[in-house]
């Protein structure tokens, strides 16, 4: 049984699916140390369940506004290093977990919530949701972001991302191949649990097999 230690990240399981819910609405799903270790322990705890499709999605009407501006605000790396590194390593559980990954957005993906959409196999977003990696405004040069969306999206485009830290509407991201899809905002939860329900049809250790390939970079490939 997959659990977690706070009230701010629900968790649904069927055999085949787990749903995680962020629960913070009251704050747009800010992202709090209990939130992140909670991540980082759920992926921990399904990180050997090949071909299990996981949703990530946010409870109200935007997924995710990052991490807290109280964190950001100050001086992160100094202040919260156990943090950071508590998120880099749900980063990669996320990108390395043996079955598919979705995350839906609704309204918008932020910073932190947009780095994790970049370790997800799909990523649904809604008519109205924008993707923003804003760390630049807060003297934070999230490394992952830059290995991630350069591999992704090439040079400029991760550029004018990184560097400018100005948020693009859904369409834009799925021109740029950061979204599999975008879907009227009401049905983006919807569209995602397809794609997995249909990728859950599959062989769950050719599925995670194909995930492993699929992760492998530059030389390795």
């Amino acid at each position: 049984m997959v659990s977690v230690d706070t009230e701010l990240v629900e968790l649904n399981r069927s055999a085949d699916l787990l749903q995680i819910r962020l629960n913070r609405p009251d704050s747009l799903n800010a992202l709090v140390p209990e939130m992140i270790n909670g991540l980082h322990d759920v992926f921990t705890q399904v990180s050997d369940e090949a071909g299990l499709g996981v949703l990530i999605t946010g409870k109200g009407r935007v997924t995710s506004a990052g991490m807290d501006t109280e964190i950001v605000a100050g001086d992160y790396y100094e202040e919260y290093p156990e943090l950071d590194d508590t998120l880099q390593e749900a980063y990669r559980l996320i990108e390395t977990h043996p079955g598919p990954v979705a995350i839906a957005g609704k309204g918008a993906l932020v910073g932190a919530a947009a780095i994790i959409s970049l370790s997800c196999e799909f990523v649904v977003l809604g008519d109205d949701a924008t993707f923003v990696i804003p760390e630049v405004k807060y003297g934070i040069a999230p490394q992952r972001a830059a290995d991630q969306l350069l591999n992704l999206v090439g040079r400029k485009p991760a550029a004018e991302l990184l560097l400018t830290g100005k948020e693009i509407d859904a369409q834009r991201a799925r021109s740029l191949e950061l979204a599999t899809d975008v879907v009227p905002a009401d049905t983006a939860e919807d569209r995602a649990r397809e794609l997995l329900t249909t990728v859950g049809e599959n062989d769950a250790e050719t599925v995670a097999e194909l995930i492993g390939l699929l992760n492998r970079r530059g030389d390795d490939a």
